[in-house]
């Protein structure tokens, strides 16, 4: 951006920071640096900032949560955008024999089910221990024991990059294993600031009860106190990433300071101070060495800028 640019930007939005460290926010802890970040508060501020950039030709990138990103390179030109929102905002109404809840994008999925609890609304405790944002859980269609979040979903409120309001039902989008595609993508880009979920009546304290027992589960076999991004492959169809890796003999294996782990080998961690290259360089060995080994080429689940 030029100057100009930086200002207006800078006016438009209450929240930009410049040269943004990406290990900072990112749960894999290393990242590069950003040219902007700027943090939306409202639809309306998250509109205005979109018809700016398409009318300026400035590259943009929603970042979420940061759960299942790995931004690459020293220095990445253009904005990256976080969606802001609160269980405050959080609304729902009655319909038949259930409640369809409108959450924003931005709200903490941990905030979302601990909101439900409270509400006596079920229906989305699979979601438990996953972390990051509803936003980036329905991009993902993030999901656990046979469930995806876009089975929960009656609908998706959406800005495409014009910032003009789009309301995708759910027969719209289609929603494959870890990605969900809106009506119109690729080729009009789309941001997703709001899921109207379609919960059930239930007992809080079940609820409650059982969000931690999925916790628990997680944390008996998933890494704790480093940085990741969770599962790091998308498990190919009738098979499991982790299984594979390990069959080919990698758990343990390190570049830099990345390294599969030796608890669950479908997660690659930061062991301290690695940087994206580190990260990226192992994921290339892993996915050279099972495709050797069994003839599986893996996809990754994490985005990668």
């Amino acid at each position: 951006m030029n100057g100009q640019q930086q200002l207006e930007l800078g006016s438009l939005c209450r929240t930009v920071r410049w040269d943004v460290d990406m290990a900072a926010h990112s749960t894999f802890r290393a990242g590069g640096i950003v040219e902007a970040m700027v943090e939306t508060e409202s639809v309306e501020e998250l509109a205005a900032l979109l018809r700016w950039l398409h009318r300026e030709r400035i590259p943009w990138h929603v970042v979420g949560g940061g759960s299942n990103i790995l931004v690459t390179g020293r220095y990445r030109e253009g904005v990256f955008i976080r969606l802001r929102g609160t269980v405050r905002t959080n609304r729902y109404e009655r319909d038949g024999d259930s409640f369809l809840v409108r959450v924003s994008a931005g709200c903490n999925l941990a905030a979302l089910l601990g909101w439900c609890a409270r509400g006596n609304l079920g229906g989305l405790e699979f979601m438990a221990g996953i972390p990051g944002s509803v936003g980036g859980a329905i991009r993902m269609n993030a999901g656990a024991f046979g469930h995806a979040i876009g089975d929960a979903l009656a609908a998706i409120q959406c800005l495409n990059e014009r910032g003009e309001p789009v309301t995708v039902t759910r027969d719209e989008a289609v929603f494959s294993y870890r990605f969900t595609r809106l009506p119109a993508e690729p080729q009009v880009r789309m941001v997703i600031t709001e899921g109207v979920f379609r919960l059930q009546a239930a007992d809080g304290f079940r609820v409650t009860a059982q969000c931690r027992e999925i916790i628990a589960q997680r944390r008996s076999k998933q890494p704790q106190g480093v940085g990741s991004a969770g599962s790091f492959f998308k498990n190919p169809q009738g098979d499991f990433a982790g299984r594979l890796i390990e069959q080919a003999g990698l758990k343990g294996r390190t570049i830099g300071r990345a390294m599969v782990s030796p608890q669950h080998a479908n997660f690659i961690v930061n062991t301290g101070g690695a940087v994206p290259e580190d990260i990226v360089g192992l994921m290339e060995e892993v996915r050279q060495k099972v495709f050797e080994h069994s003839g599986v080429l893996l996809e990754p689940e994490v985005r990668i800028y």
